[in-house]
């Protein structure tokens, strides 16, 4: 097991944090609602410790695509990974200022979770004798 996370170990981690990063995103607006329909009042401090998470997801989601395409011999999978990560950052960084970009936020971080999948899948068969499959 040791071996197979030392290997995977970047894929797991942009599955994690791209995975907790939808489930953020989409609680969040709910959690909101919730606290208007009850009154509660919403704080501008609370959204702004909410930024600070989306800063986390960033950073997790840019060591796990620089180290996992840093190993990758796949040009298609690593092409992926930053064009996905790209689309991640602009909706993190733009968030606050266009009204649907948080939609290309939730499109990026599916589009993160599966290109792991597939670049795990991918080195697995690798591994395998004579794959036609590149590493």
């Amino acid at each position: 097991m040791k071996k197979l996370f030392s290997k995977y170990g970047y894929d797991y981690l942009g599955i994690l944090g791209s995975g907790i990063c939808l489930v953020h995103c989409l609680a969040t607006p709910l959690i909101m609602l919730v606290q208007a329909y009850y009154k509660t009042e919403v704080s501008i401090s609370s959204h702004e410790g909410i930024r600070y998470w989306d800063y986390i997801f960033l950073i997790t989601c840019f060591v796990a695509v620089f180290f996992t395409t840093k190993e990758s011999t796949s040009q298609k999978i690593s092409s992926s990974f930053w064009l996905f990560f790209f689309f991640f950052a602009i909706a993190i960084l733009f968030e606050d200022d266009f009204k649907y970009i948080n939609l290309l936020g939730y499109f990026a971080s599916v589009g993160l979770i599966i290109t792991h999948i597939i670049n795990i899948r991918n080195c697995r068969r690798c591994q395998t004798k004579n794959s036609p499959l590149q590493c």
